[in-house]
């Protein structure tokens, strides 16, 4: 930048920043307009007075834009000048030549701080809207600005908005997805955390549909709204997403699982083995990615925090071109300040997107580019997530008591009897049964289950994974071994009817008055800038 340009708007920047610290801190004490008004018009009689252009360059448009939104009563612009979409309130925010500049961070707090300032003076719908609208974008485009938002009191600011705003579904979908980006999580609407977990399985999700009916017909209920977080994997990441973010019926959920099937898993050996040669991919990876966009469609995972009706969701994939295999997590939310997962992830991306990465099992589907990494399924790593969604659950609700914990497997076999006499044909197996054996291991789910029924007490944890007659391939669509499978989950249901019943009832159980009570307490002082009431109280 040629140096004349880069003082003039460096002595700009710091006489505009001045003069609103000046206007800040004198608002403290007087509530009187003409110290505003004052300031208002010094300043401009110094923009005045400086030199208007450089190298033919006119800057008093620019001089306007910087002064205008910053010192004057928002509500004394008429509505016809407010910015009809977010992206007309950014540009009152910041000229469009300091737009482009915004890359340290100071530029970003400073930005920030407008921003929230804005906000806090709006008093129309439409205003307050616009301004929430442009808060999100920032967030979105600069996710420093996150600490700088939360450090200036933004949530207090956001849940006094939405508090006044509660009968305006835009506003406080709005004002929701802003919260969601700022890590803030609110109490839970239960006793305590109550979360969901599907495994991986393929076709056999199905299993966990038909386990997903009964606990509804049990509660009287909608599984999204029994639950806080839903956590899956694969084909369990699907089931996440078309129950709690499509909110789809089961039934309906019970039909696109069979025409997906269908549409993917029909497909001739030879082209399949030479895609395969090519691809690495068995099946037509295009056409799954299109099936997916279009029952899922193109909504960003944090954009469905919108919707007051939709828990927290997270999806499990693994990266596989890093020096080391790693899990990654596609959030619809955003972690609290300076609280950090033990895994990677990423609340930016699209539904579908997260769900194709978790569901990329290797030699079906060619793996999944995302920006510099490469997905593949998370069952490669975490096919039983249980132990992931309890961390994840931590991370943002770390003082409510886990109320219970719900994990689906999509099916097991009883293994057969070791025969010594073949010990030593084990022993000599081929390569092939070796890689299986290693395939098997890796995706296990048993392991994580023994590990949380040790840890966990019985009353809050239930693991359902009914035994099966025979394991199917995750790809099986033979009519005759699907009905065998809703046969073996019909079973399943009727030995295990009391656990089913124990596990709705504790899902049901609700807050009593004083939980309510301190609730209510905790957001009268965390819109008043207060910590929230420590949540160990509710236990007490």
């Amino acid at each position: 930048m040629d140096p004349q340009k880069l003082q003039a708007k460096n002595v700009i920047i710091s006489q505009w920043n001045l003069v609103n610290q000046l206007k800040t801190t004198l608002s403290k004490f007087t509530n009187e307009k003409t110290v505003e008004n004052a300031l208002n018009q010094e300043f401009t009689k110094f923009l005045q007075r400086i030199q208007p252009t450089i190298n033919g360059i006119d800057l008093t448009k620019y001089f306007n834009a910087l002064s205008l939104p910053i010192f004057k009563n928002s509500e004394q612009i008429s509505e016809t000048t407010v910015a009809k979409n977010s992206v007309k309130e950014m540009k009152k925010v910041v000229p469009k030549w300091k737009e482009n500049s915004v890359t340290t961070k100071e530029s970003v707090a400073s930005r920030t701080h407008q921003i929230l300032d804005l906000l806090a003076s709006a008093k129309s719908h439409q205003t307050i809207l616009n301004r929430t609208e442009a808060l999100n974008a920032h967030l979105n485009k600069y996710p420093e600005a996150k600490h700088f938002a939360v450090k200036s009191n933004a949530i207090p600011l956001l849940l006094k908005i939405k508090t006044g705003n509660a009968n305006n579904d835009t506003i406080s979908g709005a004002v929701n997805e802003t919260l969601a980006l700022l890590g803030y999580a609110g109490p839970v609407s239960g006793k305590g955390v109550r979360i969901l977990s599907i495994d991986g399985g393929g076709v056999r999700g199905i299993l966990v549909i038909e386990m997903l009916k009964k606990l509804e017909e049990l509660t009287g209920k909608r599984i999204s709204e029994m639950f806080d977080l839903i956590c899956g994997v694969s084909t369990g990441a699907i089931i996440a997403s078309l129950v709690g973010v499509k909110r789809y019926t089961l039934d309906e959920i019970s039909e696109i699982y069979k025409n997906l099937s269908t549409q993917i898993f029909t497909q001739s050996a030879l082209k399949g083995t030479s895609s395969l040669v090519w691809s690495h991919s068995y099946y037509d990876t295009a056409r799954w990615e299109k099936l997916l966009q279009e029952q899922i469609g193109n909504q960003t995972l944090i954009s469905t925090a919108r919707s007051s009706h939709c828990p927290r969701l997270c999806v499990l994939s693994a990266v596989v071109n890093q020096s080391r295999l790693s899990a990654y997590v596609f959030r619809n939310y955003s972690l609290p300040c300076r609280v950090q997962s033990q895994y990677l992830g990423s609340h930016k991306h699209l539904i579908w997107e997260a769900v194709r990465a978790s569901a990329a099992a290797p030699t079906y589907f060619e793996e999944f580019k995302l920006e510099n990494m490469l997905h593949q399924d998370g069952g490669i790593l975490f096919n039983n997530p249980t132990a992931v969604a309890i961390h994840e659950a931590r991370l943002l609700w770390p003082e409510a008591p886990i109320q219970c914990v719900l994990s689906f497997g999509t099916g097991r076999t009883i293994p057969l009897p070791v025969d010594p006499n073949t010990q030593k044909a084990v022993r000599n197996s081929s390569w092939k049964s070796k890689f299986y054996a290693i395939i098997e291991s890796a995706t296990d789910t048993e392991g994580v289950h023994t590990m949380l029924s040790d840890l966990l007490p019985p009353s809050i944890y239930y693991r359902f994974n009914p035994y099966l007659t025979e394991m199917l391939d995750i790809a099986e669509i033979d009519p005759k071994k699907v009905e065998q499978l809703l046969r073996d989950a019909v079973m399943y249901l009727r030995r295990n009817e009391d656990k089913f019943h124990e596990a709705a009832r504790v899902l049901l159980q609700e807050k009593s008055l004083s939980q309510k009570a301190i609730d209510w307490l905790s957001l009268q002082q965390e819109i008043r800038g207060f910590r929230r009431v420590p949540q160990t109280l509710l236990t007490a």
